[in-house]
């Protein structure tokens, strides 16, 4: 446990005090984009604006003591938001005290899988799944950042077809003003996100200063929606009042009943805040060429949840638009997320009074345009030409996450990919090898002929770990291809696909040696790994077979023995 507790951070050891202006700079950009989407992404998840800035403040601090990677910013993101607005409306607890002990609970998950490098565990939820979960989930925001954006008033709902039904019913009560100002926001951010890099290229902008402006959109676009609506009186319902100062320390609340109610969302949320992190981490390690540690990865995120639940704010997660930014801006340290966590910290003691002039329906587009990016067509298309059945149990997930929601919706996926799994590995190729012609090199075949040159030896390779699911069917094709023809004297089998085998395994070969013996059918064993050899000198039956590290010494060897035993009979005659 100490190698997760240094005595000082890692990066610290590379630091130098002419990197303080580089993350400061950094810094200052970072907070540009984590303002606004503090605060949009508290709305998100149905709490107070001013809970999503207390969410930036301290986490980036944890993450600095215990992080591995100078680019990632910790804080309030979309996905993460949406699970924890879920869990507050479904589980009726005051919307405080639920956000605390989603980010508590969720943060002593993440501490015990880094404690116990137990990060692994997540690897369980495949590619396919997650491509479905946050396609779904992308939908899900949106749709519920609707209302707002059209200025309607209607209760939360944690599926899509609830969301469409209390759409559909309070349609005529749409506020022309409001929509005016959320879809002029929403255009002017899509357009500022797609056309402003390359418009400021041609003007002669260069970095640092063109990702700074194109950063600063959001920004921008909430400002000027709110001097539209104040100079213009719209009467467009405003963000209001946002509680200003520094965080009050909270107690956590006694008994179990919030503990209990929440803790699958709790789950649910440190299961996806881990996997968006670690996959950020390393999406950007390239940079530093630093090698990033998952397990650390997982207890700092866990500090960064606890001590935003502790401190006024929500569950937090890794940014993957903040964190590119971080880097493109020059950061060295996680400093620059800590000089950003200031600046919110100078808005939130100065600032709150402008801040409550914003408009509700351009931080719901500020939401919408966000969340487009969850949307991976490329990948999900890569996934339907991989594998017919892995983009079904994509596309399953997808389905149920927008059906059931975002908690029943990854269960279910999770479930379905692990049976996928299952079932594709309880049925593994089980080949004949043969010897090509005239030259001493052996490879697969798939003759339904039955034509093999190298009989009486008959040649069978597993090309998967035998273990209790897939045992019996290896056991069925090996003998199916020794009852296929009727001068197989021996059996050799390749091994060098089999990388493990359990106790049904074992059995299994016991039988299958058994069975064989009955046949009078001698087996060798070839190109066992030395792991598999020393878990069958356990057992008595395979233990008696011979064994050769490869196809070509057990051939070999089994050519000797045909000829020793023609000379014996040559000599007997």
């Amino acid at each position: 446990m100490s190698g997760f507790i240094p005595d000082k951070p890692a990066w610290l050891s590379e630091y130098k005090s002419a990197f303080l202006l580089d993350d400061a700079i950094a810094g200052l950009v970072l907070s540009v984009l984590l303002i606004p989407q503090a605060m949009a992404y508290a709305l998100l998840a149905g709490l107070p604006p001013q809970t999503g800035l207390y969410a930036a403040l301290m986490p980036p601090v944890l993450y600095l003591l215990f992080g591995t990677s100078p680019y990632v910013s910790v804080g309030p993101i979309a996905l993460v938001s949406l699970i924890v607005g879920d869990a507050i409306t479904q589980s009726g607890q005051p919307q405080m005290q639920a956000a605390m002990v989603i980010a508590l609970e969720a943060g002593v998950v993440l501490a015990l899988l880094g404690l116990f490098r137990l990060g692994r565990l997540v690897n369980f939820v495949s590619e396919p799944v997650l491509l479905g979960f946050t396609a779904a989930a992308a939908v899900l925001i949106a749709a519920s950042q609707l209302p707002t954006l059209l200025g309607l008033d209607i209760a939360r709902s944690g599926n899509l077809i609830g969301t469409i039904r209390g759409l559909m019913g309070a349609l005529p009560g749409i506020h022309g003003d409001t929509v005016l100002i959320g879809v002029g926001a929403l255009l002017l951010l899509l357009a500022g996100d797609r056309y402003a890099a390359a418009a400021l290229w041609k003007l002669g902008l260069r970095p640092p200063w063109r990702g700074l402006i194109v950063k600063a959109i959001p920004l921008l676009v909430l400002v000027g929606a709110a001097l539209v609506v104040s100079m213009g009186n719209w009467p467009v319902p405003k963000v209001g009042g946002v509680a200003g100062g520094l965080p009050v320390l909270r107690m956590p609340p006694g008994g179990l009943d919030p503990w209990l109610a929440l803790l699958p969302s709790s789950m649910i949320a440190a299961l996806i805040i881990f996997v968006i992190g670690s996959a950020v981490a390393k999406s950007l390690a390239g940079k530093n060429r630093r090698k990033v540690r998952s397990d650390r990865e997982a207890l700092a995120l866990g500090a960064a949840n606890i001590v935003a639940g502790l401190t006024g704010g929500y569950a937090v997660g890794v940014s993957l638009s903040r964190s590119a930014l971080t880097a493109d801006s020059g950061s060295r340290s996680p400093i620059s997320s800590v000089v950003a966590a200031l600046v919110t910290l100078c808005v939130l003691l100065f600032l709150t009074g402008a801040l409550s002039y914003l408009p509700e329906t351009a931080l719901a587009a500020l939401v919408i345009s966000a969340v487009f990016g969850l949307m991976k067509v490329r990948e999900i298309r890569a996934v339907m030409r991989f594998s017919k059945m892995e983009a079904a149990v994509l596309f399953a997930t997808l389905a149920l996450t927008l059906l059931l929601g975002v908690q029943w919706g990854l269960m279910a996926g999770t479930l379905m990919g692990i049976a996928t799994f299952l079932w594709f590995s309880s049925l593994p190729r089980v080949t004949r090898v043969d010897k090509l012609d005239d030259i001493n090199v052996y490879r697969s075949v798939d003759r339904k002929d039955g034509g093999v040159q190298t009989l009486p030896v008959l040649i069978v390779r597993i090309d998967r770990s035998i273990y209790f699911a897939n045992a019996a069917y290896c056991e069925d094709k090996i003998l199916n291809f020794v009852s296929a023809y009727d001068n197989v004297k021996w059996l050799v089998l390749d091994m060098r696909s089999v990388n493990s085998v359990d106790a049904s395994g074992v059995a299994m070969l016991e039988r299958l040696l058994d069975n064989l013996a009955a046949k009078h059918v001698r087996v060798a064993l070839a190109a066992m790994h030395a792991p598999i050899a020393d878990v069958l000198r356990q057992s008595d039956r395979p233990r008696q077979c011979r064994s050769f590290t490869s196809v070509e010494l057990a051939m070999h060897d089994i050519e000797e023995d045909k000829e020793a035993a023609n000379n014996r009979k040559m000599s007997a005659g």
